[in-house]
């Protein structure tokens, strides 16, 4: 069965982007090489899903270099939203559950990847749906931003898998127990 992954950079200080939605920290931060490679990790990666933040992000980066091309791509939003032609990328809206469930069947045994952000990959923590979090974390602090996993309530995580890098960023692999959700 599919894996839900979120897969994200933060800082020490627990947040995923500046409040202005800017990765400048991340971008100016070399991991090194002896970093999981990105490469790896996407081999893994049957389907993705983000929030349309997420979406209009990438859009507004790089509108004609969709970094999914070769999976399908599951946006939440309420908005409607255009999408270029020729790619693979449905708008959903309703409760986690079901959105799950679809992604894992087109990711066809392979992992799902919660691109971001935070808000989204709370909202499958909180529905109980999100398995694993791969979080890299980056030595600075900004004080304050968007939060890496805004929670409505408390998670227990089990520590599976943690490393620091050569350049000071620390790798950490955590499962999330089946929790019947309250």
């Amino acid at each position: 069965m599919s894996t839900l992954v979120y897969y994200v950079a933060a800082t020490l200080d627990g947040y995923i982007a500046t409040q202005q939605h800017k990765l400048d920290w991340l971008e100016n931060f070399a991991l090194g090489d002896d970093a999981t490679a990105y490469d790896d990790f996407y081999q893994t990666v049957g389907a993705v899903i983000m929030g349309s933040q997420t979406y209009d992000w990438i859009m507004s980066k790089a509108p004609d270099d969709w970094p999914y091309q070769d999976v399908p791509a599951f946006v939440m939003s309420n908005r409607n939203l255009s999408v270029p032609a020729n790619l693979d990328i449905t708008f959903v809206r309703g409760n986690a559950e079901a959105i799950a469930a679809r992604a894992r069947q087109a990711a066809k045994g392979k992992n799902v990847w919660l691109v971001g952000g935070g808000k989204t990959a709370a909202c499958f923590a909180d529905a109980g749906e999100l398995q694993q979090l791969f979080i890299t974390t980056i030595p600075i602090f900004l004080g304050s931003g968007v939060p890496v996993l805004p929670v409505d309530r408390a998670l227990q995580v089990v520590p599976r898998k943690q490393r620091t890098l050569q350049s000071g960023a620390m790798e950490c692999v955590l499962d999330l127990p089946i929790v019947p959700v309250a």
